[in-house]
């Protein structure tokens, strides 16, 4: 997704696709309709930078603790590579000393980058150090918390990294919840466990099984209950359909968790939820690596975009 050069963080303009429903959560595919990106356009997945995910599979990167004694806020990106590695916003490294998830999208560049992170297994704290590996997402409710309430104070803080951290306290609560509310026990109180019973993964699997979007899309909105909620928006379509899986699931179990039911809503209401931002004021500040975090905000919606080279390579847009 590219952005004009004279106004360098306009929202970009999309099409809504033919949603895909499944029990209370119904998907919209996007595709992006504004000019600029050739790569984009053709399908071709993007030739200077990778999925953070994918490079810690390959082994052309580590995600570790800060340090041997460790620190929760915390944790590192040692990329052994040449390109940056895109690590995208509400995504789960397990492992280390406890699990953690990303407070921000994040492009770390060659060499070793600390990432600012939220800790979802509050009662582990192992005494070796070791590696993360990719796990889950969170659910829609904790990325919304986190990307409000970064949003609203990240521009009074100075430093580059402590500005994106968030309220973990908030963040152990929500955990509580999600674990209460489906009846698992976990001995370390982590949000994995949950997402990983036996009765939570199987009614997960029902309910992605079912949606289906067609190829090309470059992301996704998502409705819950009958309610336009969230959406997830990307450059390429291949790190699209790379990441999709994960981050649906993450959808499903958010849907899992809401209780509500409604009527799927038209793609009229998706595509008035994908404009809002377009009609807000925006605001950037130098992320974590390289590129800018940017927002656009106001009272009912919050939205975040990783913008690097007048790109916007992820974005997400949450109702509050």
């Amino acid at each position: 997704m590219t952005t004009p050069r004279n106004d360098r963080y306009q929202w970009p303009s999309f099409k809504i696709g033919d949603p895909s429903t499944s029990g209370n959560l119904t998907v919209f595919p996007v595709f992006p309709i504004d000019g600029g990106n050739a790569a984009a356009k053709s399908g071709e997945a993007p030739a200077d930078y990778m999925l953070l995910s994918t490079a810690v599979e390959k082994g052309f990167a580590r995600v570790t603790e800060l340090h041997d004694s460790g620190n929760v806020p915390l944790i590192v990106i040692e990329n052994d590579g040449k390109l940056p590695l895109l690590g995208i916003q509400g995504e789960e490294y397990v492992g280390a000393k406890q699990n953690r998830t990303l407070n921000i999208t994040v492009l770390a560049g060659p060499g070793r980058t600390e990432i600012p992170v939220t800790c979802v297994e509050r009662g582990r704290w192992s005494t070796g150090g070791g590696k993360f590996s990719p796990g889950a997402y969170e659910p829609v409710a904790m990325r919304m918390m986190k990307s409000e309430q970064i949003g609203r104070t990240r521009r009074s803080v100075k430093d580059k990294v402590s500005r994106y951290f968030a309220d973990q306290g908030m963040v152990w609560h929500a955990v509580d919840e999600e674990s209460a509310r489906h009846g698992v026990h976990s001995p370390s109180a982590a949000l994995s466990d949950v997402y990983n019973s036996k009765q939570v993964s199987g009614s997960v699997d029902d309910i992605v099984g079912v949606i289906e979007l067609p190829a090309g899309a470059t992301g996704a909105v998502v409705a819950i209950g009958g309610r336009v909620c969230a959406a997830d928006l990307f450059e390429h379509s291949p790190v699209f359909d790379s990441i999709w899986p994960r981050i649906l699931r993450s959808y499903a179990f958010s849907a899992l968790s809401a209780g509500r039911k409604g009527a799927p809503p038209s793609a009229e209401a998706a595509h008035s939820f994908l404009l809002r931002p377009g009609e807000l004021t925006w605001s950037a500040t130098p992320s974590v690596g390289f590129g800018e975090d940017v927002r656009w905000e106001d009272d009912s919606t919050t939205a975040a975009a990783l913008v690097w080279e007048d790109r916007i390579l992820h974005a997400a847009v949450f109702e509050m």
